[in-house]
């Protein structure tokens, strides 16, 4: 028996990445057991390892830890990462004594990986420039695209929703990490409510990512005094007199469908730009001090007098230097979306969402302007492939 173990760590990497690599090498019908281990993460909302077990083609979901202490098997073996700290990375291969392939956009740990899959034109000068040999990595293209259904008209999106043709539609997209949502919900719900004012016949939707806790999302909505429709799983936010559609699964229908998406940065800003409608990105750094960051400054203790403050401080000084955060405006580096950082109320989100409402000519520049991004589909099957020529060998 061979062994793929697949390392990925947040919820838009084991759902973007790991879920459309893990389908198409199990059309391959190789004889691989696949293990996704889990990594640590600050952005874990702790839903990855069932999630995980859910997915076609992984025949087990365990932590990093339980992967770690599994006794030594015989035949080949390979560690193969999709999201997380590479660290990780490194280490189980060393520990298993196998190859190391990862899906990265930057040349790092490059005497230990054994094969780099890059992302697209940018990733490739990165690469060049580092003097990494052309045949230690191949360009495959965005994974988060490969989640993608191809072909999906807006017609039949409403259709699934159980829209009319004439419905008009928005999606709010709280994200899948759990700062995020505990937030997100709440927060977006009070800017729905804001826009239904206006416009009152339109169909709001919040779609709920499958590995969100939802009695997280329950006790920031909570927090907030906002309601559910249906009992302990809701089916609906009730905010005000804004009844705020949820939907679980699959975001797609959801994204087509609409007029315009109003999200957090994350995986979902690029599907929305695939799927050809306009986006509008929203950042809020209200609680900036409970963001989650990576390395050194994700382990300040908040507790201590003035590291609350100290961490914060950080985050905006970490926005001023980013130009773009949104994916779309991040590929082409102009900015093809909106984006919205900074201190924000619902109301202001509220407001600003209602003007590309009411102007027709705005959403359409944003879906022009996606011409601008070259999207590059089928990264998947590209590393299923040369994965499952690793072990044919």
């Amino acid at each position: 028996m061979n062994y793929l173990y697949i390392l990925s760590n947040s919820p838009g990497e084991v759902s973007g990445w790991v879920k459309p690599v893990a389908e198409a090498f199990a059309l391959l019908k190789n004889d691989v057991m696949v293990t996704l281990a889990v990594l640590p993460c600050p952005y874990a909302s702790g839903m990855e390892k069932r999630y995980g077990s859910e997915i076609d083609g992984i025949d087990n979901s365990v932590t990093f830890r339980e992967a770690w202490k599994e006794g030594r098997k015989d035949g080949k073996k390979l560690v193969l990462q999709l999201g997380g700290d590479p660290m990780y990375g490194a280490l189980l291969s060393a520990k298993l004594r196998s190859q190391w392939m990862i899906y990265t956009a930057r040349p790092r740990w490059k005497t230990r990986v054994s094969h780099y899959f890059i992302p697209d034109a940018g990733a490739e000068k990165r690469f060049a420039s580092a003097k990494i040999v052309q045949g230690k990595f191949t360009r495959v293209g965005n994974l988060a695209l490969d989640s993608i259904p191809r072909g999906l008209t807006k017609s039949e999106a409403k259709t699934k929703l159980g829209l009319k043709p004439d419905d008009e539609a928005i999606a709010f997209l709280p994200g899948s990490r759990p700062f995020e949502y505990m937030l997100g919900a709440a927060f977006f719900s009070r800017a729905a409510e804001e826009v239904q004012k206006e416009f009152p016949a339109i169909k709001i939707f919040m779609p709920i990512a499958p590995t969100v806790d939802e009695n997280l999302l329950i006790k920031g909505l909570n927090e907030c005094g906002i309601n559910w429709e249906g009992g302990q799983r809701a089916e609906a936010i009730l905010c005000g007199a804004t009844r705020i559609k949820l939907v679980r699964g699959d975001a797609f229908p959801v994204i087509k469908a609409a007029k315009l998406v109003v999200a957090l940065p994350g995986t979902n800003n690029l599907q929305a730009a695939a799927l050809g409608t306009p986006l509008m990105m929203v950042a809020p750094l209200n609680e900036a001090e409970n963001i989650p960051l990576d390395g050194i400054a994700g382990i300040i203790p908040l507790d201590f007098p003035g590291f609350r403050r100290l961490k914060k401080n950080l985050v905006f000084k970490m926005n001023s230097r980013e130009k773009y955060v949104s994916l779309p405006n991040r590929i082409a580096q102009k900015p093809i979306v909106p984006e919205h950082r900074g201190l924000l109320t619902p109301g202001m989100v509220g407001e600003r969402v209602k003007a590309l409402l009411a102007s027709q000519d705005a959403l359409t520049k944003i879906s022009e302007g996606y011409r601008e991004i070259n999207f590059e589909y089928g990264a998947s099957k590209k590393i299923a492939l040369h994965v499952n020529q690793y072990f044919a060998q």
